[in-house]
């Protein structure tokens, strides 16, 4: 494997990237590249060297890999941009990556969290991208008051209802039941707030991903608020439970991961769930 550092533009800023290389004798009928997409408040390196790992486990099937650091992250130029404001980023990596492999033919997008939303995003307003075969969208970012409030009734205070150790302190008075139960009414309240405009970007995701025409990867973390609302948001929204049940789009569950997969198996089951799928 050969890693390198790039160097390149986006809009005037000088932008910071490694490049991970799989030795010359290692040939691939198929020429498979992977762009991972960072989100923040991460760097190219990711959480728990997430994304150094992935880009070697890659590199070493085969696989050439492209990690980044958008405006303003990490060793990059300019000022911090959200990530609904990198699509000119993603847009400089991807041209700069097939500019330096031109025999590439099969390019891949991996995000997490709100690098995987970014890149719906990209997708909404550049759909014509042929070589874009694959997306890897990992626990993306669909946050909203209705559906975070949704999600917080259902995944975090039913569990907290059920549990003991929290019953033991509201009869010990370690918890405040008005406060709990003021907290609960909040976001019942929120939940039935329902906007769904043209201007959100959860609806921009939906387009982007309405427009993709390759395969997605939907993968996410069973343990974790973020992947939580997804699946509510797929599960109550019928344009979203229409588009996700694509034959080319397939979802699957990581059990007992959190969000950044923090747990060393974790780590390992993703990254070799990934390598499994591009090898196909």
């Amino acid at each position: 494997m050969i890693e390198q550092g790039v160097i390149f533009n986006s809009n005037g800023k000088q932008l910071v990237a490694i490049e991970h290389l799989p030795e010359p004798s290692h040939q691939r009928q198929t020429k498979k590249g992977v762009i991972i997409v960072v989100g923040g408040p991460q760097t190219r390196v990711g959480s728990h060297r997430l994304f150094v790992d992935l880009a070697r486990a890659l590199a070493n099937e085969g696989i050439a890999v492209f990690r980044f650091d958008y405006s303003g992250a990490g060793d990059s130029e300019g000022v911090v941009s959200t990530f609904t404001k990198i699509q000119e980023d993603i847009d400089a990596a991807i041209k700069t990556f097939q500019q330096r492999h031109s025999d590439i033919n099969e390019l891949t997008l991996w995000g997490l969290c709100d690098a995987a939303s970014a890149i719906l995003l990209y997708l909404n307003e550049n759909p014509q991208q042929a070589n874009i075969k694959h997306l890897f969208l990992v626990n993306p970012w669909v946050r909203q008051v209705h559906t975070q409030a949704k999600t917080y009734l259902r995944s975090y205070y039913i569990k907290r209802f059920l549990s003991t150790a929290f019953w033991k302190k509201l009869l010990s008075g370690k918890v405040k039941a008005k406060s709990v139960f003021t907290e609960v009414q909040g976001f019942h309240q929120q939940s039935q707030e329902n906007i769904d405009t043209q201007d959100n970007f959860v609806t921009q995701m939906l387009q982007g991903l309405n427009k993709f025409s390759g395969q997605c990867e939907l993968l996410l973390s069973g343990n974790d608020l973020t992947a939580d609302e997804f699946r509510l948001l797929v599960k109550s929204n019928k344009h979203w439970r229409g588009v996700t049940a694509r034959d080319t789009i397939h979802m699957k569950i990581i059990h007992q991961a959190d969000h950044t997969f923090s747990q060393r198996d974790k780590k390992s089951q993703l990254i070799k769930l990934v390598c499994k799928v591009l090898m196909r």
